[in-house]
């Protein structure tokens, strides 16, 4: 991957990034039945290497405006000049996460109640291994009482820094489910610990290395590696209590209801660093909350004609989150969309089939938002509809799809992000057609 990194049109910096990785899994499990009791139980192994070269390549403005400028600010007596208007500030990585995981369930049923209680033990273990190394230099100048500037001395600045982090994380997490079933409905109750290993952010290493570069000539490092590097693990405590019914004689009609409460601790969370740094890392907010309701249904009005709705409506705030220059409690969390809504009506034309062929037609709408793109909630992307529509031939062995898409050409964003204290945004994609043509060879 090659990524002009500051998005600007001036020549700050770019990256190069040439990542491999290797993984292995395996999931060894059992199960068994006894009467009203059923069990399984398992383990789970996995491992995954990643080897990364990520240089930065600095480059004039970027050398300019973010060392030079920086550096002549605090000691304009003796201004500094780089030797050459370009250099690389290399980044190797090896980063391995290596898991194991040890898990049963029983279920117990009786009558119409079905109890469920389950259990894992995940141990994981992180490990990253990097090298940081630039070799370039500056020339100190004195400037004269006239302005005019003398070479004072010649500084190199060669750095290379080798090293190793890691952390093991043991956790223990439980699952408690209670339900019961009569005539196409089932109401239930569950609860579950949830839970993600914490790793290390790869991306801050070369702002890491440029304050090391900076403090060479005086400037104080901004940054400790093990403050900017390192995450820690999320947790979750998940509630929910919901029902499954089905009504007519062939269940021609199927709801969905859930209720949901998730307390999360130290979420990790994707920010955007503040400054004249570029990239995202992971971090961790404090605590946060969520709520919200999922509700669904599906309609086979007739044996050719169904409809479909699923919508969903989450409540997700912060409980506890500062930064250290802001407090962000009652707030929303970023990229959590409030509302989702899809809708779908599908008309197979059985009596319009002929020679084997058989049209459908498909009309769909896809609806999000508000989503908020930032923890201050100052930016955010209000609610929007993508009303879509296919028309379709259906054959054997073929089948022949025209599609469109965005049908009201509706304009929205779908991502923000912060570059070098300036923000950007992702469109959405616009009204579209297209076709889609599928053979089965046999």
């Amino acid at each position: 991957m090659r990524l002009d990194q500051d998005f600007r049109p001036d020549d700050y910096f770019t990256l190069t990034q040439d990542r491999r990785e290797w993984s292995v899994t395996e999931d060894l499990f059992t199960r068994g039945i006894r009467g009203n009791y059923s069990w399984l139980g398992g383990v789970f192994v996995f491992h995954k290497d990643t080897d990364m070269d990520a240089p930065v390549n600095f480059k004039d403005t970027g050398i300019r405006e973010l060392i030079e400028h920086h550096r002549n600010e605090i000691n304009p007596g003796y201004p500094i000049g780089w030797d050459s208007r370009r250099f690389t500030l290399g980044s190797k990585f090896g980063l391995r996460s290596t898991g194991f995981a040890l898990y049963h369930e029983s279920v117990f049923r009786t009558g119409a109640w079905s109890f469920e209680a389950g259990l894992r033990l995940d141990i994981e273990r992180s490990t990253l291994d990097w090298h940081s190394f630039t070799s370039t230099g500056y020339t100190v100048y004195h400037r004269l009482p006239d302005g005019a500037l003398e070479t004072y001395s010649h500084v190199p600045v060669d750095i290379d820094d080798r090293g190793s982090l890691g952390k093991t994380f043991v956790e223990l997490l439980p699952k408690v489910t209670v339900s019961y079933e009569a005539s196409g409905f089932r109401p239930y109750i569950t609860f579950s610990k949830g839970y993600k290993a914490g790793g290390y952010n790869t991306q801050m290493f070369s702002d890491v290395l440029q304050q090391q570069l900076m403090a060479t000539m005086g400037v104080s490092q901004l940054y400790k590696l093990e403050d900017i590097v390192a995450y820690d693990p999320e947790y979750s405590y998940n509630y929910e209590a919901g029902v499954h019914t089905a009504f007519g004689d062939a269940r021609q009609l199927a709801l969905d209801a859930a209720l949901f409460y998730i307390d999360c601790r130290d979420q990790q969370m994707t920010v955007f660093p503040a400054g004249t740094t570029t990239g995202r890392i992971m971090t961790n907010a404090g605590r946060t909350r969520s709520f919200g309701v999922e509700v669904s249904a599906k309609w086979d009005i007739t044996q050719d004609l169904t409809a479909r709705v699923d919508y969903g409506y989450t409540n997700a705030t912060f409980r506890r989150y500062n930064d250290g220059k802001a407090d962000y409690r009652g707030n929303h969390l970023p990229y959590a969309p409030s509302n989702t809504l899809f809708g779908q009506v599908s008309y197979v034309a059985a009596p319009l089939r002929f020679a084997g062929i058989t049209p459908t037609v498909t009309a769909t709408a896809r609806c999000t938002g508000r989503i908020y793109w930032n923890e201050a909630n100052t930016v955010s992307q209000p609610f929007y509809c993508l009303p879509g529509l296919q028309i379709g031939l259906q054959a054997e062995k073929w089948s022949l799809r025209l599609w469109a898409e965005n049908l009201s050409a509706t304009r929205y964003d779908t991502f923000y992000f912060v570059s070098m204290s300036n923000a950007f945004v992702q469109r959405g994609l616009p009204r579209r057609f297209g076709a889609t043509f599928r053979l089965r060879l046999e």
